[in-house]
């Protein structure tokens, strides 16, 4: 009677032990990089674009900055799980003797770290001229 009670307690120790550490993280945290490629229908050059990356509650998980409108990458660590993301990017266009003109864009992606373990996601942003 004695060592099944001994049993019982270390048992219940051992698995409390294993589950208490992933209870008092929040979660399973998975890293996130998210490629965001810029692309506007123009001849002319982009400037100053930001990025502004968001989740399926509208939460901003991460922002970039392109001085140049080339490609970005974001990277930033979640802890919840993430369905689609939502990525808004605003900044100029122009040519080298005229005034720039606003630009902007948006797309969403659709995420998958719910289940297998796919971290690595890209889209393009076609960007169009803003008012």
């Amino acid at each position: 009677m004695k060592t099944r009670l001994i049993g019982t307690l270390l048992s219940i120790i051992a698995l409390g032990s294993l589950v208490v550490p992933v209870i008092a993280q929040g979660g399973v945290s998975a890293t996130i990089t998210v490629q965001i490629n810029l692309y506007y229908l123009c001849v002319c050059s982009l400037t100053n674009v930001r990025i502004v990356l968001s989740d399926q509650t509208g939460r901003v998980v991460a922002t970039a900055f392109s001085p140049d409108g080339s490609q970005v990458l974001l990277v930033f660590r979640t802890q919840t799980p993430l369905y689609w993301l939502a990525a808004y990017a605003s900044g100029y266009a122009g040519f080298s003797y005229d005034k720039p003109w606003p630009v902007y864009g948006n797309i969403f992606l659709t995420v998958q770290n719910y289940g297998q373990q796919m971290n690595y996601y890209y889209g393009t942003i076609i960007l169009r001229r803003g008012f």
